[in-house]
């Protein structure tokens, strides 16, 4: 998936060469797993959940669609806990650093060039002071 999205970003670029410096080939909007695409949002909360919605949705999300990482949260805790991130509330900063840096399970690391450290500290805020 990654090299999809470095190819259509070269693809964009190499066809608006002609383009004014001023205007990007396409909106911030349609960049697709970057950390460019939240990193222009305000209040950490509010970044936070970009930075939620960009890279952790996929499989934390809730809902009936029962996302890998929240299924499998759903069983490892049997309903002690809420499965869906967004729902816990026995998180902490630290936690949520931890696990996105180094990764757990079947979740992969996310490296600083993926997610800012800026931007982790914004998901840790999202994740924690809600």
């Amino acid at each position: 998936m990654k090299r999809l999205d470095v190819v259509i970003l070269l693809v964009a670029v190499g066809a608006s060469a002609g383009a004014s410096a001023q205007e990007p080939p396409f909106p911030i909007a349609a960049w697709s797993r970057t950390t460019a695409a939240v990193e222009t949002q305000g209040a950490p909360v509010e970044r936070g959940a970009a930075v939620f919605n960009n890279w952790c949705s996929a499989c934390h999300s809730r809902g009936p669609q029962n996302a890998p990482g929240t299924a499998s949260l759903q069983i490892k805790y049997q309903g002690s806990v809420p499965a869906a991130l967004e729902d816990r509330r026995d998180l902490t900063p630290e936690v949520v650093k931890v696990f996105v840096r180094n990764g757990v399970a079947m979740m992969a690391p996310f490296r600083k060039t993926e997610v800012s450290d800026a931007d982790l500290d914004a998901l840790a805020t999202y994740l924690t002071q809600r």
